[in-house]
């Protein structure tokens, strides 16, 4: 489930071409969150791009290794409880996350098919984890249990 080295490789040269306006990137992420129904307390306009230096660094550490789980997965749950004082949702993950990548898409330079698959890619590992992490929520089905239904199908 983890990011292959390519994958991994392109993001960080993606995020490298955000790094100069990534201010910016925050700004134009957080009106994005706007079309969204979140039930969580989404932090002001001025709090998110104060910290938009901080929210780089954790972008940043987090892609750069997200192809060892192991070593990224405390990281994350440190940035899931954070969200939690927020009283983020199960639902608000995903919104969070695809507001992040139409956000992407629509900032700087347009993203090719491969770039786009690696950030969906590396999105939806950090949504498992925060979704494992604050609601015991898994995606892995059993053996056991799919050998049954899928006999009856």
């Amino acid at each position: 489930m983890s990011l292959s080295s390519f994958q991994k490789r392109l993001l960080l040269q993606d995020i490298e071409l955000l790094k100069p306006d990534f201010h910016q990137y925050t700004s134009a992420y957080h009106r994005n969150l706007s079309s969204y129904k979140l039930t969580m307390v989404v932090p002001d306009h001025e709090s998110i791009t104060k910290r938009s230096y901080i929210l780089y660094c954790a972008l940043n550490k987090i892609i750069s290794h997200l192809d060892d789980l192991h070593q990224v997965t405390p990281f994350i749950h440190y940035l899931a409880n954070n969200l939690s004082f927020l009283k983020v949702s199960f639902n608000d993950i995903d919104s969070l996350c695809r507001a992040f990548i139409e956000t992407r898409k629509s900032y700087i330079h347009p993203i090719d098919s491969q770039l786009h698959r690696a950030w969906l890619q590396a999105t939806r590992v950090f949504a498992n984890i925060v979704k494992s992490y604050l609601f015991s929520y898994s995606n892995v089905v059993s053996f056991s249990a799919y050998c049954p239904a899928r006999l009856s199908s």
